[in-house]
């Protein structure tokens, strides 16, 4: 097995409840990871995931299936509440509350991702079962029993179950931490496949983290590249690919994916995606930065005479003739 692979779908959860349970990728079981972790989050109907903060991350997800609301509450005394469905980002800031509830039918699924290898959790329950029934009084001018009536523990509640959602309303749907990505147009569409971005030009929340939701099709080819700014990590939603990566120091490192692993790929390290089999392979691809830079390999041989590259392959400069001059990155190839 490659330590670049993850099987996230197969691991069992670090965090287990009646109505759901969360599946946490991080430094201490990739140790490869640097810079970025995943959770991948389940709910079921009626279950929320508790209010809570993240004191080391910013935090970017993806939903896979389901239906959810989110409330996020920022410095500033900023509410945010949004809809979230199959094909939407949601951002949540370093240090900003938020809570998930799933409202649909089914179960709620959301890869999330964190610009820290090891994020951790703050919990609003644990917050009032940890602070002084007095401190809390003061601040609500209350008497003290109050808070000594709600007072739990320092365990968090964590996910739980939700008899009653709040009546939704149209215009939570447009929301600056959150982005319909699924049902924008691509910037790149070919036989190969189609990409669609979210960076900080286009989602202009984003801090330290972006996406691409990536399709290839049947024999279709993510080319040959490199991030020079970003980490990669990778979700595979739907069917398989083959990742081979060139590490310094000459390492070679090849291996497959099925749904539901997750592959990391180091900044600058040279790696390619390509399908395996009959069915398109979808992605949800994370980056460690809010404007990640690509360098391809179409690119790069473009950029340079053919009298040079004869050199470094040892062939005649003719060899090179037929070969198309891209001056720029094709990003997806390929494609039956």
């Amino acid at each position: 097995m490659s330590f670049h692979l993850f099987h996230v779908d197969k691991t069992a959860p670090q965090q287990t409840y009646a109505m759901g349970s969360r599946i946490d990728v991080n430094k201490s079981n990739m140790p490869i990871l640097e810079g970025m972790a995943l959770s991948l989050l389940t709910l079921q109907p009626k279950s929320m995931r508790e209010p809570h903060w993240h004191p080391n991350a910013n935090e970017l997800g993806y939903c896979i299936s389901g239906k959810a609301l989110m409330t996020i509450f920022s410095p500033g005394a900023a509410h945010n509440t949004l809809i979230i469905e199959p094909g939407t980002l949601s951002f949540v800031p370093m240090g900003s509350l938020h809570h998930v509830e799933n409202i649909g039918t089914e179960p709620l699924k959301m890869a999330l991702c964190f610009d820290n290898n090891n994020p951790e959790d703050l919990n609003l329950s644990s917050a009032i079962g940890s602070m002084p029934s007095q401190a809390l009084a003061n601040t609500f001018q209350l008497e003290k029993d109050f808070f000594e009536q709600i007072h739990a523990s320092i365990k968090p509640v964590f996910i739980t179950g939700k008899k009653k959602h709040p009546a939704l309303l149209d215009a939570w749907r447009t929301n600056t931490y959150k982005m319909d990505i699924d049902a924008t147009e691509p910037q790149i569409r070919n036989r190969g496949g189609w990409v669609k971005m979210s960076k900080v030009s286009m989602m202009s929340s984003l801090r330290g983290l972006a996406l691409y939701s990536l399709q290839l099709n049947p024999k279709g080819t993510r080319e040959p590249h490199w991030h020079p700014n970003a980490h990669e990590l990778n979700y595979l939603i739907s069917g398989a690919v083959r990742i081979t990566i060139l590490s310094p120091g000459g390492k070679l490192d090849s291996f497959e994916m099925s749904a539901g692993d997750m592959s990391f790929l180091p900044r600058g390290y040279l790696h390619d995606i390509e399908t395996i089999g009959d069915d398109p392979a979808r992605l949800a691809v994370f980056f460690n930065h809010n404007d990640p830079s690509d360098m391809g390999i179409s690119g790069c041989l473009g950029a340079y005479p053919n009298e040079l590259l004869a050199e470094l392959f040892k062939v005649p400069s003719s060899y090179f003739n037929d070969m198309p001059k891209y001056q720029s990155d094709l990003l997806i190839v390929g494609g039956g």
